[in-house]
């Protein structure tokens, strides 16, 4: 009887015993799993921490290159502003010097026709001069060819064929006036002036001026013949006329006066190139009245 009490009480103990194991074991499991949340919270609260750093580090970083990018904007824009306004004051300078030189030539223009006019009338008292004087010796030493073949020392009438001689002798000394060539690259209502001055002295019909204008063509000028047959190409004032049209200033006007408007001056261009080429454009776009 006593044994089986004891042996019930010696169960009974064990299964305490293991019963307090378990629960010491269960505790302790409890709080491993508790240490390591902790562990992993604060792995967690460190790896936001260290993200949160980061993502302050990178905005002070993109804060400073845009402070910087700013500042450099703000650099270039004012001497961007600083080039505008002295290209305005250049435009200024331009546009004041434009106006000046468009009030000389408006003044100048007509004193430049009368010396002009002058030079071709004293051109023209000049040849007319020689012509005399070649007419003169030619007479004398016809009158002289005449006396010796009549045997008498009276003065006779120029013959039907000594005056044809004599005209043809005048014209070949007119004919001494060579107009320059023409390429399309100068003033063509200049150009045109010069050879009809030429022509005129010379004393040229318009087909001799349809033949020598032909012939002192050069270049890109010369291709205008493409444009007219055979059969007109003696024809002056059509030849004159295709060239009119394809060098003549007055259908370029509107093209002048709009690159006066947009000319600025170049890179590397002084500001004497850049005056006398706004003079030239000028001078085009409005020549003076014929």
């Amino acid at each position: 009887m006593v044994n089986t009490r004891a042996t019930r009480y010696d169960e009974e103990t064990t299964t305490m015993d293991e019963d307090e194991r378990r629960r010491q074991e269960d505790r302790e499991e409890a709080e491993r799993r508790e240490e390591q949340r902790r562990q992993e919270d604060e792995r967690r609260r460190q790896e936001d921490e260290r993200r949160r750093q980061e993502d302050r580090d990178e905005a002070e970083r993109r804060h400073q290159e845009i402070c910087e990018s700013q500042q450099i904007i703000n650099t270039r824009l004012n001497a961007f502003s600083g080039r505008i306004d002295g290209v305005e004051q250049q435009i200024d300078q331009v546009g004041q010097k434009v106006n000046i030189i468009e009030k000389e030539f408006q003044e100048n223009r007509e004193e430049i026709e009368r010396r002009l006019e002058r030079r071709l009338e004293d051109t023209k008292r000049q040849v007319q001069k020689e012509i005399l004087e070649k007419i003169e010796g030619l007479e004398h030493q016809l009158h002289r060819t005449s006396i010796a073949d009549s045997g008498d020392c009276s003065t006779s009438p120029a013959t039907p064929l000594q005056h044809s001689s004599l005209m043809h002798t005048e014209r070949s000394v007119h004919k001494m006036l060579k107009p320059p060539t023409y390429d399309g690259q100068s003033s063509w209502s200049m150009y045109r002036r010069q050879f009809e001055a030429a022509a005129k002295a010379n004393g040229w019909t318009p087909q001799e001026m349809a033949t020598s204008l032909v012939i002192s063509l050069r270049g890109q000028a010369l291709e205008i013949l493409q444009s007219i047959p055979e059969e007109q190409q003696n024809d002056y004032d059509r030849i004159v006329g295709a060239l009119e049209i394809r060098y003549g200033h007055k259908y370029l006007r509107q093209v002048y006066q709009s690159q006066i408007k947009s000319r600025q001056q170049r890179t590397n261009e002084s500001l004497q190139e850049y005056e006398a080429d706004i003079e030239r454009l000028i001078h085009l776009a409005y020549p003076p009245k014929a």
